[in-house]
């Protein structure tokens, strides 16, 4: 699989260069990540269903059903737009009645892991 490129999020200026700041490797996979669990579904005028239902359970109540539920549309999200990884545990935690969601993951071409912590907030 070629190595992954492409402009930094967040968007920034390189100070080096002046120019775009460019990310590669590990680091862009994993900001492609973030970038796929807070955008929301129908977001993208051009790709309507990329994106989670993440946001919409920012109201509910922070018990184990919305925990599932999290759970669950990240996955979902991450299996069918995210093939460079493979989600290894999702684990919903409640801190001081917020749920925050965290993805453990390894790269599918290379034995090398990650984790992303999403807040619900």
């Amino acid at each position: 699989m070629p190595e992954a490129a492409g402009a930094a999020f967040p968007f920034r200026i390189d100070p080096r260069t002046g120019g775009v700041a460019w990310t590669t490797g590990f680091d862009k996979v994993r900001e492609d990540l973030r970038i796929l669990l807070l955008t929301r579904l129908g977001e993208r005028p051009m790709l309507r269903e990329y994106g989670t239902r993440v946001h919409s359970l920012v109201h509910e109540p922070a018990d184990d059903v919305t925990a599932d539920l999290l759970r669950r549309q990240a996955h979902e999200a991450v299996v069918r737009w995210e093939r460079r990884i493979v989600v290894t545990r999702a684990h919903v935690s409640h801190d001081q009645g917020e749920l925050r969601l965290a993805l453990d993951y390894i790269h599918a071409d290379q034995p090398v892991g990650g984790q992303m912590i999403v807040p619900l907030d």
